[in-house]
């Protein structure tokens, strides 16, 4: 089960005293040993929401913001810690460079890295930013298949079109529900140790074995089907084509209960097409179905109503107008 996040912000106009004091503290009990401070002499600004995952212990997420951030992680620190841990980094907005073995990477928005606690590193540029931290022991990560002996392929830009890139998409959009859908994201968090493995396999040039595998190849036809789902004429055989899989192997990833394809892009058409009925009050009910994937409006009304058991009339009368928001994207 994921544990509910906890959250700590604060903001100064000096960049030494008290208040970065408790931040660099709080820093050091959230990670490992490190020291923060701040790049230039200028107001700072953190903010960190950070809960556990489930499957192993000391397994987390962190959602890490700031402005006017380098930390520093030394022999010292190394020296000091009680356990070592790898780091997953996403960056979401902004920039950071990670200096690590020799190695120096500049992260940009959607790129992923992994950090290495066992190894002195620098984490500096980084004066407006926010990212998606995964922290998990190293012996627990070692224990997955493949890892026993595989090096952690630190300070190294993962691209977020690549195929450990779709487990970075997997991290941010679980962070992302878990402040608003708790439920959703428990279930969608099932897989995030798998995931993590995976993603340091296909990273060091491994292939994932065993489970990793399908639950990385799920989550990569999760995420082509959450930016094609609105496509009304999206088939099996373009998803399985899209994602480099057999159709066999596509309808195998979603065989569990009630988790068939079909279900899987239903409900994020629906859940688009209730965005819709809800913030835009305009829109005819044909124009929402087609914006939707939905083939035509009698398709979209018969499928709307067994779903919720209302007609997509009735359901935008009974919700007020809201302000037009932008599409999201889903779970």
């Amino acid at each position: 089960m994921v544990n509910g996040p906890t959250t700590i912000e604060f903001s100064t106009p000096e960049s030494r005293g008290e208040e970065v004091d408790r931040w660099a503290a709080l820093m050091e009990q959230t990670y490992f040993p490190l020291a923060f401070g701040p790049i230039r002499d200028a107001p700072v600004y953190g903010k960190v929401t950070s809960g556990a995952l489930p499957g192993a212990a000391d397994f987390s997420l962190t959602v890490l913001a700031g402005h006017n951030h380098q930390y520093l992680r030394t022999k010292t620190h190394v020296a000091r810690a009680a356990e070592e841990y790898v780091l997953v980094s996403i960056q979401v907005a902004g920039e950071a460079r990670l200096t690590q073995s020799g190695r120096s990477v500049l992260l940009e928005p959607g790129q992923m890295t992994i950090l290495d606690g066992s190894l002195p590193s620098l984490w500096d540029e980084a004066v407006a930013f926010e990212q998606v931290l995964v922290q998990i022991p190293v012996g627990t990560l070692r224990e997955r298949p493949g890892l026993s002996a595989v090096p952690i392929p630190a300070a190294v830009a993962i691209e977020p079109d690549s195929p450990a890139g779709v487990v970075a998409t997997y991290f941010r959009n679980l962070a992302r529900i878990r402040e608003r859908a708790p439920a959703q994201a428990e279930i969608l968090a099932r897989s995030a140790l798998d995931l993590l493995g995976s993603a340091v396999l296909l990273t060091a040039g491994v292939a994932p074995v065993d489970t990793p595998s399908d639950a990385l190849s799920r989550e990569h036809v999760m995420t082509y089907l959450r930016d094609n789902y609105t496509d009304p004429d999206l088939t099996a055989d373009d998803i399985a084509a899209a994602c480099h899989i057999s159709r066999r192997t596509l309808f195998r990833l979603f065989a569990g209960p009630g988790e068939s394809l079909n279900t899987t892009l239903r409900t994020l058409r629906l859940r688009h097409a209730t965005r819709l009925l809800t913030n835009n009050h305009h829109l005819p009910t044909a124009a929402v179905a087609f914006a939707s994937g939905f083939s035509s409006e009698r398709h979209f009304y018969r499928v709307f109503h067994h779903e919720t058991g209302t007609t997509p009339g009735e359901y935008r009368h009974r919700c007020p107008p809201r302000q037009p928001v932008g599409r999201d994207k889903d779970p």
